[in-house]
């Protein structure tokens, strides 16, 4: 049943990824916040009515502020990179998401890497070098790193990895303390109070815009507070590790199908083998 639940979290999250994509063509990444807290803020309030909840206010307090401003601070970066690149040169770079959680444990609990999850990472890094070359040529793969560096969505997208490789955990400290429709309410509200304190101006200019999209914007939101509560269940029936690699799996072979489809992005033998190596790299750390 766990895994069932993994598979229907990454295949939402990845239909999500699309759907933010092209609400980004109409809105802005902070408006696009800002409705999709209060969709969370609506849903999970009905929960909170019909169904029963815990909550411990000092255990979770200082885990949960941290949580809001990870959360805001790594959607925003996250946005701003779906938004000036490609999809299927973006949503795989999450890939090092499972790197960073490994190496912070590595240097902040002494957790050793076994052998395998040193192929991973050596995959994850190999693989990110082959998806940015412009061919196989040994050069022009060495030659990714500069293009990486220089690439902005690129660097947004390696922030957003480091930001979410902590964000599990801290959700699975979170739910110890609080059930998930108190926890995914009070992360919801904590988002919309500190975003709309940050762009109200921005906000006010795009209500006209709303109106038109309102469809579009629509079918987003549903999808993603489906892919929210949809992740909170897969963590508390299965290991992180196992929903981090179904998800980051099937969101990398989304974005290829997806940029393609709807987007009209490139297909080349880079991006396939790059991002099946990626695949590998991530299945390697997280389950070994």
């Amino acid at each position: 049943m766990g895994l069932i639940i993994c598979v229907a979290s990454a295949f939402c999250w990845s239909c999500f990824d699309l759907a933010r994509k092209l609400s980004l063509k109409k809105i802005s990444p902070e408006s696009i916040l800002i409705i999709f807290s209060l969709f969370q803020i609506l849903i999970f309030s009905f929960w909170l009515f019909f169904f029963d909840f815990s909550f411990q206010l000092k255990d979770y307090f200082f885990v949960g502020i941290l949580l809001i401003l990870i959360n805001v601070i790594s959607a925003l970066f996250f946005l701003n990179s779906l938004k000036i690149s490609e999809l299927s040169m973006t949503i795989p770079l999450l890939s090092f998401t499972p790197l960073f959680s490994a190496i912070f444990s590595y240097f902040l609990i002494d957790e050793k890497l076994k052998i395998f999850q040193y192929l991973g990472v050596f995959f994850i890094i190999f693989g990110t070098m082959i998806l940015y070359s412009k061919s196989f040529k040994i050069s022009e793969i060495f030659r990714s790193i500069t293009v990486l560096g220089n690439n902005t969505a690129a660097k947004y997208m390696l922030s957003v990895s480091v930001m979410w490789s902590i964000t599990p955990i801290l959700d699975k400290i979170c739910l110890q303390s609080a059930s998930i429709n108190i926890h995914g309410l009070i992360q919801a509200f904590g988002m919309l109070i500190f975003l709309i304190f940050m762009h109200k101006k921005k906000i006010k200019k795009e209500i006209f815009v709303f109106r038109k999209e309102y469809k579009l914007i629509l079918i987003t939101m549903l999808i993603g507070v489906g892919a929210t509560i949809l992740q909170f269940l897969a963590i508390l029936t299965s290991f992180v590790s196992i929903m981090e690699s179904v998800k980051r799996t099937m969101g990398q072979f989304g974005s290829l199908y997806f940029g393609r489809f709807f987007f009209n992005e490139t297909i080349n033998s880079q991006k396939v083998l790059g991002i099946v190596l990626l695949s590998f790299g991530i299945f390697f750390i997280l389950n070994y």
